[in-house]
């Protein structure tokens, strides 16, 4: 089984696993008409657009889980966390729950609920470290219990989190079509297509010379580059590529760089080490200088997307 980001033509099996996993609920309330029964398909890709939906696949392709969740003022929250049937007690809700909680691991807080009779959802979540702190009345059948968790912070994380805006940007806008990657981020500037090369070929560079190496124990072999000539190696490459060709490699190049950084102990994390060049690299100042960077293009591209 993996864990990965449900895409848009995965909502419609997430929905249907959804109403199937749900009519356990309805019976423990007497009541058939609780919301996850009666979301329509409209619904949920209305919510996709605003929340982050997790998918558990099987190796045949067969969904057999989904979670969701969005943030808000520094609070995850996460809801409808469902399970097959058929996979329950499992051990697939927690994954998912982690999952989230890696996520969104640069929050202060991260919030669920359950209704006050599904004893199985209260266990699970209070053995995850989840505390109740409300319970609001819906009717006489039904109290929401609402439960959170409060997540330490540390430089690392939000750093991490803040890197993983690229992945969550292109995810967002994968299904768009290809045309609209061929338009320019502003008069005589690069097409959005471009943009997207430039950032894999950075991450691609960065991942093979430095964080790549750090990760294998081996000197890095990072050195000072034509910022000119790297520019038009990307647009070259950008104008031989198709746009899901080009977002699915920047987001494993982005992907494998979070996950080495993630790892690293902390002694590994602050180590100062030496590029080619003979100048000093460190992995925190690294990701400092690349977010801002990162999030210039994204606020460029999506003025242009919307």
């Amino acid at each position: 089984m993996r864990i990965t980001i449900a895409e848009k033509a995965d909502l419609q099996p997430i929905l249907l696993l959804q109403y199937e996993a749900y009519k356990s609920e309805a019976q423990i309330y007497d009541d058939d008409r609780i919301p996850p029964l009666t979301q329509t398909l409209e619904d949920l890709v209305e919510e996709s657009s605003s929340h982050t939906i997790l998918k558990a696949v099987l190796g045949d392709g067969q969904i057999i889980g989904s979670a969701r969740a969005r943030e808000g003022n520094g609070t995850c929250y996460i809801g409808k966390i469902i399970v097959h049937p058929d996979y329950q007690n499992r051990g697939i809700g927690t994954a998912l729950i982690r999952e989230l909680e890696r996520v969104f691991a640069h929050c202060a807080r991260i919030e669920l609920f359950t209704g006050h009779l599904s004893e199985r959802n209260l266990y699970l979540y209070q053995k995850l470290g989840y505390n109740i702190f409300r319970t609001e009345p819906i009717h006489e059948r039904l109290n929401l219990v609402y439960l959170e968790k409060r997540i330490p912070q540390d430089e690392k994380n939000v750093l991490l989190a803040s890197f993983q805006e690229w992945i969550a940007f292109l995810s967002k806008h994968r299904d768009r079509d290809e045309q609209l990657w061929n338009q320019p981020v502003a008069p005589g500037k690069w097409p959005l297509r471009a943009v997207v090369s430039h950032m894999m070929l950075w991450d691609k560079y960065f991942y093979e010379h430095a964080i790549g190496k750090i990760h294998t124990r081996e000197p890095l072999t990072l050195r000072h580059t034509d910022y000119d000539e790297f520019n038009r190696a990307a647009q070259l490459f950008s104008e031989q590529t198709r746009i899901s060709r080009l977002m699915e490699q920047a987001v494993y190049y982005r992907e494998k760089i979070i996950a080495v950084i993630r790892a690293l102990p902390d002694d590994l994390y602050d180590k100062e080490y030496v590029d080619a060049d003979g100048q000093p690299f460190f992995v925190a100042q690294y990701l400092k200088d690349f977010i801002p960077h990162d999030r210039h293009h994204i606020a460029e591209m999506e003025e242009r997307l919307q």
